[in-house]
């Protein structure tokens, strides 16, 4: 979604509560899921997480007066973008959780914004940068970093670094084609679409492969389904939305980078997990990667020389 004008950019109480809701329930989304998958089928959780999200959306959309019908010449480019940008993502991402604890999940899923600039050079012919490489070598560093702690770990699984790595990439693909994309269709209907598609990818993932897994969620596991469609899905996305036409596209996308902090502290203090120095090492690698990858050059120039005057 375009970003506003520049003059328009006056963050005010509003613009930070939206933040707010975005990080804190994006970071705290993923020790949630861990607490889930660990006792209950992954694509069942997240077919229903999914089925929540975008009923909430329809009926937002619906007294909102927005439209869902999708263009017939929009229809295949809407699909394409839900297979990467949520079914791409949330399939191996839901599985990555189960393998790592939560906060080394958060750490790596959002090594997208690196993922998504690489892609842009490959796939639109945007130029590759220093910064594109830096950014990547950085990643990189930080995903082997975990996965190598991971290996003598208890409760991870150096496997769950690599399909975690696989999330991010398809996440960061479909961002680049996001970027790209020409639709006439709003965004909380691209939304909406997105969701029912994911719906119905999770439902025949756990119709084919988790049949004798099924049984009735209790009340915790219920409360974390609600707190995923409802909180992480429809009311995040419509506070990012916001986030996304109010700030610019810079702002907005460090606006992210407080997610897996987030992830990270919320596996902390609310699953018990172990921080390691790895841990905070690869976090540390990942923001770093994400400064140079979102900020503009005129702005890295801008801070090189305030510190070497």
């Amino acid at each position: 979604m375009a970003a506003s004008p520049a003059n328009s950019e006056q963050v005010n109480a509003k613009d930070l509560l939206m933040v707010l809701i975005v990080t804190v329930s994006w970071g705290m989304n993923y020790p949630v899921m861990k607490f889930v998958v660990n006792t209950y089928p992954p694509s069942a959780f997240r077919a229903v997480t999914f089925l929540l999200g975008f009923i909430c959306l329809g009926v937002y959309a619906h007294f909102k007066g927005i439209s869902l019908v999708i263009p017939i010449q929009e229809r295949w480019p809407v699909f394409k973008l839900s297979m990467f940008n949520m079914v791409g993502w949330h399939v191996p991402m839901i599985y990555g959780v189960s393998m790592l604890n939560s906060g080394r999940a958060a750490i790596i899923g959002y090594t997208m914004p690196v993922w998504a600039l690489l892609a842009s050079a490959l796939l639109f012919k945007e130029k590759i940068t220093w910064r594109a490489m830096l950014g990547i070598a950085l990643a990189m560093s930080a995903a082997m970093l975990l996965a190598w702690d991971s290996a003598g770990q208890w409760g991870n699984k150096p496997m769950g670094v690599g399909v975690m790595v696989i999330a991010a990439v398809t996440w960061g693909i479909g961002n680049a084609m996001m970027k790209n994309a020409k639709l006439s269709l709003h965004g909380i209907s691209l939304s909406f679409w997105a969701f029912v598609i994911a719906f119905f990818a999770f439902l025949l993932v756990t119709c084919l492969f988790e049949r004798h897994l099924w049984q009735w969620p209790n009340l915790l596991q219920w409360l974390a389904i609600v707190y995923n469609g409802v909180v992480a899905f429809a009311i995040s996305y419509l506070a990012w939305f916001h986030v996304a036409r109010k700030l610019s596209a810079v702002s907005s996308g460090l606006s992210i980078m407080l997610v897996p902090v987030f992830g990270v502290t919320g596996g902390a203090l609310v699953l018990g997990e172990a921080v390691t120095i790895e841990d905070i090492s690869a976090l540390i690698l990942i923001l770093l990667a994400m400064i140079v990858v979102l900020l503009p050059s005129e702005q890295i120039k801008k801070i090189y020389s305030k510190n070497h005057n």
